[in-house]
């Protein structure tokens, strides 16, 4: 069995593997159901979610498996983080790597694997997504394609995941938010796959990474403090120029153009440049610009447009000038990708070139002669072309000609195969016209558009029984695709949907929630929020995130937009902070909720001036109730105690349990001690009445209450806490079931 080595990376995918959280925890649907689809689709026995800890290979979601885990040193996923491609095993028993292996020799007697590394936004590998089968097999084109689409959906969920960890350790380190924002644009830049720069308002470069250099051939040395006027062809300068004003201007936030660029030793470089202008506090800073190198594209454009320009206009020209540039026409025709073939008015071929030959079987001179309907029209559309031949023969009417059209066109050997073709014809003096035609064979872009096809049923299948909205919507804000998540969440028709304005399909209110991220997105920003959806009587919670779908020459041609349900964790992490908050014998605040709500009743305190009174309290021989008569009285003592305390005050009263039979209430907005004083009074009143507890026990209860007052804001929190315990001791060294109020403004 041999043994991996380890990524260079290794420390750092560690790390991040680890601050993901994602090592043995719950099992999460949006794993579940890709291994369950890989498992279906490529009709495997197991498919897992793998991690790859330091000695262990850890299974985050496995369909067909009971085991949770297995050593590294076993896993054939150690070997898969080390490629970039899909690791693909026939036959286990057949390759040294793996042939003594003992998940290939013991029970679980793997035999053919294939897997897809999952990697971060920097390339770290992290796990991957892999199919197991007890039997050795061939995987096909189409089944890779399958766990590749899979496996780049898992990566996106680890995505979003490194997103969100990313957002917290900003939120976390505000010390450090500069210095990260300087690393990561020092990343951005130097692992660019396109040149990027950035230039101050006069021009002139600030910062470049090495690409940019290597298209304008100068050194990061010899570009900054000079301007980019001083590279650009003066043909493409002015427009430029004009361009970045708009910016400036405020007129627009980012322009794209084709411009071409000098390099020293006078060479033209053609670049794809986008700019956008970066402001801050509203005023304009800096632009960063990117620059990616065209030249090779515009050469080939230039190229091919010389040539069908050519080709064209050679075809269409007169007889007596074929005759006179014969010989070069004939060697352009006879090279040309695209069968060509002519006849004469009668339908016989007079011309047949190489490419004829090699798409449809028959030679030249086997051709030549021939009625071209017996060479290469199909049995069932030879009458209709026969037919159509005599009409345009007889009339001179041909709705055909200079139509690009597709048809099927018979080999030799009987295959029929498609063709895309276009017909002309040229003039002859005195006699009937000459047809010719250039058909191209399209079986592969048929089959490219077939495996097309494909792809997107398997896309289809996949995106629907995903329990996530997945949707494409164009330029215009019109949807290109729902899945059918739309139909169960929303009540939306997907196949209804497609073509329709967003506004048209989730109403007013729904677009209005999400036109801002549609906005963003559609100017290129990546954007995510959180919306409520009103489903009945209920609501859902939604996590959107709206991609930019930008094409290569860098326009936004629409957005994907997923949304994910998150109600679930939304209730349950508003039921976790309420627990956190109260507590749980008595339904009142508890001391961590009392400490915020007093904190924040004293800032009011010092901005309004009006004054505060902070009243201390506890059960007078409270474990004398709990020691003679149990627990389970004393704890109903505590809640009748609470719900008493709770009448005596007003709704903006804080009343809160600190521990056992201790009690505090904030009084706020008080004109004078004294009535504190009247609340002390009416909670002795309340409580003096016998508390009547379950098997018909009936049980004197009293209290002692210190009250601390404070007209002014001269004292601190601190100052008042410790003035209510101090005149709760006084209530209870005065014999109890009495008060005490202590005013700190005399202090």
């Amino acid at each position: 069995m041999q043994q991996p080595p380890l990524p260079d990376n290794e420390p750092q995918r560690l790390a991040l593997l680890y601050a993901l959280d994602l090592l043995d925890s719950p099992n999460e649907p949006v794993f579940d159901t890709l291994t369950r689809l890989a498992a279906r689709t490529l009709r495997v026995p197991t498919a897992l979610v793998s991690l790859l800890d330091t000695n262990r290979q850890w299974f985050k979601s496995r369909a067909g498996l009971d085991a949770a885990e297995t050593p590294r040193s076993q896993a054939f996923c150690a070997h898969t983080i080390l490629k970039d491609e899909p690791l693909v095993v026939h036959d286990a028993r057949l390759d040294p790597r793996f042939r003594d292996n003992p998940l290939v020799t013991g029970p679980l007697a793997v035999r053919a694997y294939a897997g897809v590394p999952l990697r971060s936004v920097e390339g770290l590998a992290l796990g991957t997504l892999c199919v197991l089968d007890q039997s050795p097999r061939e995987f096909t084109a189409d089944e890779l394609a399958t766990l590749a689409d899979l496996a780049d959906l898992a990566r996106q969920e680890l995505l979003r995941r490194e997103a969100s960890l990313q957002a917290r350790t900003l939120a976390q380190a505000d010390g450090r938010l500069l210095a990260q924002r300087g690393a990561l644009v020092q990343t951005l830049f130097e692992h660019a796959a396109v040149g990027m720069a950035m230039v101050g308002l006069d021009g002139s470069w600030l910062r470049v990474n090495q690409r940019i250099c290597d298209i304008l051939g100068r050194p990061a040395a010899a570009l900054i403090g000079h301007t980019f006027q001083a590279v650009t062809h003066p043909d493409d300068l002015n427009a430029d120029l004009t361009q970045m004003q708009a910016l400036l201007q405020g007129e627009r936030d980012q322009y794209a153009m084709e411009k071409r660029y000098l390099r020293p030793d006078g060479t033209v470089v053609w670049g794809q440049l986008t700019v956008g202008i970066v402001r801050e506090h509203g005023v304009p800073a800096w632009f960063v610009a990117t620059v990616d190198d065209i030249s090779s594209r515009k050469a080939t454009e230039h190229a091919l447009a010389m040539l069908r320009d050519d080709l064209e206009r050679r075809v269409l020209d007169r007889t007596e000038q074929l005759r006179v540039r014969s010989e070069q026409l004939e060697a352009i025709l006879e090279n040309a990708l695209d069968a060509f073939v002519a006849i004469d008015g009668d339908g016989l071929v007079i011309h047949w070139n190489r490419q004829a030959e090699q798409t449809f079987g028959w030679s030249r001179a086997e051709a030549t002669g021939q009625p071209l309907a017996q060479l290469i029209i199909p049995p069932t559309m030879r009458e209709a072309h026969v037919a159509g031949m005599a009409h345009m023969t007889r009339t001179g009417e041909a709705p055909v000609i200079g139509q690009r059209m597709e048809l099927p066109a018979m080999r030799r050997d009987g295959l029929t195969l498609p063709c895309e073709v276009t017909i002309n014809t040229l003039p002859q003096t005195g006699g009937k016209p000459v047809f010719f035609a250039f058909l191209h064979d399209i079986s592969a872009r048929r089959s490219a558009q077939d495996a097309l096809l494909a792809s997107e049923r398997r896309v289809r299948v996949i995106t629907d029984n995903l329990p996530v909205l997945v949707a494409y919507v164009d330029r215009e804000q019109r949807y290109g695709f729902c899945n059918a998540t739309y139909r169960t969440w929303l009540g939306v028709d997907p196949a209804a949907a497609v073509g329709q304005h967003v506004a048209a399909v989730l109403g007013e209110q729904g677009y209005a929630l999400r036109r801002p991220l549609i906005e963003r997105a559609l100017a290129g920003e990546q954007a995510e929020a959180d919306i409520e959806v009103p489903q009945g009587d209920d609501v859902r919670h939604l996590h959107l995130r709206y991609f930019p779908d930008t094409a290569p020459d860098g326009q936004v041609q629409g957005l994907y937009a997923l949304a994910t349900d998150v109600t679930e964790t939304r209730l349950a992490h508003r039921q976790l902070i309420q627990l956190a908050r109260t507590d749980a014998l008595t339904g009142l605040p508890n001391r961590r909720a009392f400490e915020e709500a007093f904190d924040q009743a004293m800032a009011r305190h010092r901005r309004t001036g009006r004054p505060i009174a902070l009243a201390f309290m506890d059960i007078d021989r409270f474990k004398l109730i709990n020691d003679t008569h149990g627990h389970g009285i004393g704890d109903e003592v505590l809640q009748t105690f609470a719900l008493r305390l709770t009448s005596c005050v007003r709704m903006t009263d804080t009343v809160a349990r600190l521990a056992g039979d201790e009690f505090v209430i904030i009084l706020e907005g008080l004109n004078h001690a004294h009535e504190a004083d009247i609340v002390a009074r009416k909670i002795l009143a309340a409580i003096d009445h016998p508390f009547e507890l379950s098997a018909g026990l009936t049980l004197p209860v009293q209290t002692s209450i210190g009250i601390a007052y404070q007209a002014r804001g001269q004292h601190g929190a601190q100052a008042l806490l410790e003035a209510a315990d101090r005149a709760l001791y006084a209530a209870k060294a005065a014999g109890r079931n009495t008060h005490c109020v202590i005013s700190t403004d005399a202090a």
